[in-house]
């Protein structure tokens, strides 16, 4: 939600935050930026353009951004309002799907009928779904079962022992934000970015999940 870091200094304000996310997306230069829980507000990138739909999740919008070197491609695109937004390149007959799906433990039965949603809208066999999925390690294995690829990642992409974004918050680690993809897409170099910065000599986070950077190889 753009918030502010309980560790950040005391002047650290929105606009902050949303310049530090614009420097370290033209740092990385990457083809999609796939963000969640934004406040009606979407970070400017002057790189980027973005998709002309950004449906409200549980908990904020969601925003689908493509760099400018994809202008002239043919793209489409399907709101699944309350968790998903569907893009699909036709020059690569691919869909790529920015997902935020229903949290808490219970609601191990809603996630998955969610991510069924979102494989069945998709106009495209080859798919790749990208968001906070909330999932659970049993929930993981039910959907490699049914064919899917799931990438181990290389750390937590939720960590408040090391990102103390919220005061007193619960401790714990977790991997909610996970890419889910059809066998046929290899999926590499995948990278947990924490979005750290120094300001007045103090660290801190701009939010409280950490960002999951990689590649997608037709």
């Amino acid at each position: 939600m753009l918030n502010r870091s309980a560790q950040a200094p005391q002047h650290w304000e929105l606009c902050d935050t949303e310049e530090v996310i614009r420097e370290q997306i033209i740092e990385l230069s990457p083809d999609i930026v796939l963000f969640q829980e934004l406040p009606g507000l979407v970070p400017y990138i002057e790189t980027h353009d973005m998709i002309r739909s950004n449906p409200q999740s549980h908990s904020g919008h969601l925003a689908f951004l493509i760099s400018k070197r994809f202008s002239e491609s043919e793209i489409c695109h399907t709101a699944l309002h309350g968790f998903g937004l569907l893009v699909t390149f036709k020059d690569f007959d691919l869909t790529l799907a920015n997902i935020h799906l229903a949290p808490g433990k219970a609601n191990s039965g809603l996630r998955m009928s969610q991510l069924s949603a979102v494989i069945q809208a998709s106009p495209t066999e080859q798919i790749a779904i990208i968001g906070d999925t909330n999932t659970r390690q049993a929930e993981i294995a039910k959907i490699k079962d049914s064919g899917l690829i799931v990438p181990d990642l290389p750390e937590p992409t939720w960590n408040s022992y090391r990102n103390q974004f919220h005061d007193n918050g619960p401790l714990f680690k977790a991997s909610f934000t996970r890419c889910v993809a059809h066998p046929d897409l290899k999926i590499s170099g995948l990278q947990v970015l924490e979005g750290k910065v120094i300001r007045n000599e103090k660290s801190f986070h701009i939010s409280d999940h950490f960002a999951l950077f990689g590649r997608i190889h037709l």
